[in-house]
């Protein structure tokens, strides 16, 4: 009879904590730290562990889990911004960057997290620890690189407005386009850390400057292209055709590009080859195709990339896999040559795997 009395009265002074009693009483910010600490002053997280090594551990990963739903929520909130402003494939795909590099600038702030306060419970040997991270101090540390940045942005837009190269006009803007997307970054960790959840505005946004640098590309850069081989005026054609859904070429400049005499700021080149391979198939004739292209910058004379491609197509007449393997290799090659300029002029940090030779695909 006292064994069954005795049990459900120790669950009743377990759930309403007097089973603590005997213990010493916690400090106030355990039970509720935002009293001490308050949440439009802190970013705080509790952590508990036998040792005081996993406690601390506990805390800073529970600080963690908060900032990155905070990050996480701001980010889409960029996110579906920026794609209202703009449908362009290449122009979403820079935002989710912008996305992950938040991520990776939000670990970095999180290393300012500090111990706040600590508390040994003895009856069960267990560790409490508060971990926080002062949105005060963060902010003044954000708002001091954000100011940095926006001059520094400011140098290089102007570099990309008025300097007489073009090269180094086309830098200017990477430069400053490469640091708006930092400047976000930031901007979306000011969000976070201020409790009214608002950032500053930035002297540019990225459409604009995006666009402004597109309109000086597609109208003032000078690129010419030489193929040699056979149908080498449809493989330039078609390289011409594919720098221009990239952006890369106003209409009118595909034909200045190709004028005696014009200078041009890059150089396509190479060759674009065509033959039979003799297979002991019945039924189907095969044409073998390769094509090997350098893209230089002109006055530097620096090697931008190198592509080497190469293919088969078979029909049952040769005929027609000559035709199938000429279109495939413009449609190979036209892509290539413009996914590496456009990496190369877009990209604050073009790939350098680019720029190393490459086997030819073409027998010498």
């Amino acid at each position: 009879m006292w064994v069954k009395m005795f049990f459900p009265l120790l669950g009743a002074l377990v759930l309403s904590g007097c089973w603590l009693r005997s213990t010493p009483t916690p400090p106030d910010w355990v039970l509720t730290p935002q009293t001490a600490y308050p949440a439009d002053r802190y970013l705080v997280g509790m952590g508990e562990g036998s040792t005081r090594d996993h406690a601390e551990k506990r805390a800073y990963a529970a600080v963690a889990r908060i900032f990155s739903a905070h990050v996480q929520a701001k980010s889409l909130d960029q996110e579906s911004y920026s794609l209202k402003e703009t449908n362009d494939q290449s122009s979403t795909q820079r935002t989710l960057h912008i996305d992950h590099l938040t991520q990776v600038t939000t670990t970095k702030l999180l290393e300012n997290v500090k111990v706040l306060e600590a508390w040994y419970r003895i009856p069960d040997q267990q560790f409490f620890i508060l971990a926080g991270l002062d949105r005060h101090q963060t902010e003044k540390v954000l708002l001091d690189r954000l100011s940095d940045l926006d001059v520094t942005t400011e140098g290089f837009v102007t570099q990309g407005r008025t300097h007489p190269q073009k090269i180094h006009r086309i830098q200017g803007y990477k430069q400053a386009l490469a640091l708006l997307q930092q400047r976000t970054v930031m901007n979306t960790d000011l969000r976070v850390i201020r409790a009214s959840g608002e950032g500053i505005l930035p002297p540019y946004t990225r459409h604009q400057l995006q666009s402004e640098f597109m309109d000086f590309v597609s109208n003032h850069l000078v690129i010419s292209v030489v193929m040699e081989g056979e149908n080498h005026e449809e493989l330039e054609r078609a390289i011409w055709e594919g720098l221009k859904r990239e952006g890369l070429l106003a209409s009118a400049r595909e034909r200045a590009s190709m004028m005696p005499g014009t200078q041009a700021d890059v150089s396509i080149s190479g060759t674009g080859r065509l033959w039979i391979v003799d297979l002991p198939d019945p039924l189907f004739r095969y044409v073998r195709w390769c094509g090997d292209v350098q893209i230089r910058e002109t006055e530097s004379a620096r090697l931008v990339g190198v592509i080497s491609r190469s293919g088969r197509e078979g029909h049952i007449t040769e005929h027609e896999a000559r035709i199938r393997a000429a279109k495939v290799m413009q449609d190979v090659i036209s892509k290539e040559v413009a996914r590496l300029l456009t990496q190369s002029v877009f990209s604050a940090e073009p790939d350098s795997s680019n720029s190393q030779s490459l086997p030819n695909a073409c027998p010498s």
